[in-house]
């Protein structure tokens, strides 16, 4: 009888700080590797808390390519940030790129002979670029694998939708979906970003809708929760069973459709809200993203696989000007939005210097009315009737003051 030997595997990310849609792919592919029986060991260079919560699985976690295990059969990079390091680290390695994005360019395959020998694409919209990228290595499609015994329903939704949580690292559109929704008496907070919550099934055991995107999406979708797809980046409304393929497709990127969402939009759409939604995309997350179905065909497709031959490539210094690029990249994004804030800054101060003006205009208009004024009453002064009435007041009030101190008669 056949049997598969354990395999060692190695699983890179440029960041493992936070939960975001690479880092949680990792703990769950690490994980069924491991009841399947193989090694894993996770690299990252950057940690930070959400380090702790995949140690606590029971996953080994390191940060420095020299205590890396000795050996390795199987290596999967998520970025250029750590692949040119692990391919130098582990020369007859198999090595695996997976794909986890198209907005920068450390998350593209690297572009030369030798470094990998499979890109892995969790939708057709990366496996799309995947086959565009000057790299000539086979592509793996599978679907994003979710842990749907560890991500079950709490409760079921309600009737009439309560609460809504906007899940994911995102807040830019924040604004947008608690104008809409909050004054229809729905209740709107945001998970993720600064509010790191690794519990999602519990942070959303009382949420009827949850908005999101991508992986986010599907861990709200296991959780039994309506999804509204709908971010910065773009958003495609509800998820049902009718448009599921579509928005898989896209990887749940919000950008499958030609929609363009507002506040009206937001508006409308809460109106097709139906608490079926919660049972229809948990029976679609356990029917097409079983996380042991997933890591499977993963171990099918490197087993027994030869790498190609490595060319001794100046890894060290690639290694580096990826992470130079991606640090330049980082710099530009948050000086952008240094930028935006400051505006909306400007924007406010005008407003109130504005305000201000106006204020002022209108409190010297108050002051000339005044002195218009005061004016009138001094020439009414020097006038022979003020004169002679000011005398008859204090003739009269003389007269009352007397005939008070001489009491009744």
């Amino acid at each position: 009888m056949h049997t598969m030997p354990a395999m060692r595997f190695v699983l890179g990310n440029r960041l493992l700080d936070r939960a975001g849609g690479t880092e949680v792919h990792l703990l769950t592919l690490g994980l069924q590797l491991r009841r399947l029986g193989h090694e894993v060991c996770v690299y990252s260079p950057e940690l930070g808390p959400f380090t702790e919560h995949v140690r606590e699985h029971g996953l080994e976690v390191v940060d420095d390519l020299g205590v890396l295990p000795l050996e390795c059969d199987v290596v999967l990079s998520q970025d250029t940030l750590v692949v040119y390091d692990l391919a130098e680290r582990y020369p007859s390695a198999f090595h695996v790129f997976r794909v986890c994005g198209d907005t920068y360019d450390f998350q593209f395959p690297p572009p030369l002979y030798g470094v990998v020998d499979l890109i892995v694409a969790l939708s057709d919209r990366y496996q799309r670029l995947a086959r565009a990228c000057a790299v000539d290595v086979p592509v793996l499609r599978l679907r994003v694998p979710i842990d749907s015994d560890r991500l079950a329903p709490v409760a079921s939704i309600r009737v009439r939708p309560r609460r809504a949580v906007l899940l994911g690292n995102y807040p830019d559109r924040d604004e947008l979906v608690r104008d809409a929704w909050e004054r229809r008496g729905v209740e709107v907070r945001r998970i993720g970003g600064s509010e790191q919550r690794y519990d999602i099934r519990r942070a959303l055991s009382d949420a009827d809708i949850v908005v999101a995107k991508s992986r986010a999406a599907l861990d709200a979708m296991a959780c039994g929760r309506a999804v509204y797809v709908y971010d910065v980046f773009g958003g495609d409304g509800w998820v049902t069973p009718s448009s599921y393929g579509v928005l898989e497709s896209d990887h749940f990127a919000g950008q499958a459709t030609d929609r363009v969402i507002g506040v009206a939009e937001l508006e409308a759409d809460l109106a097709g809200y139906d608490p079926r939604m919660g049972i229809a995309n948990r029976d679609l997350v356990a029917l097409h993203h079983d996380p042991r179905a997933h890591a499977v065909q993963f171990v099918n497709a490197v087993a027994g696989s030869v790498p190609a031959q490595r060319h001794q490539e100046p890894f060290k210094e690639l290694a580096r000007l990826a992470a130079l690029q991606w640090s330049s990249e980082r710099l530009a994004r948050e000086l952008q939005r240094q930028r935006e804030a400051l505006i909306e800054r400007l924007r406010d101060v005008e407003e109130r210097a504005a305000e201000i003006e106006q204020t002022l205009a209108a409190t010297q208009a108050s002051a000339g009315r005044a002195e218009a004024l005061e004016q009138q009453v001094a020439q009414m002064r020097a006038t022979r009737a003020w004169r002679a009435a000011t005398c008859y007041w204090s003739a009269r009030d003389r007269l009352l003051t007397r005939l008070g101190s001489q009491g009744p008669t």
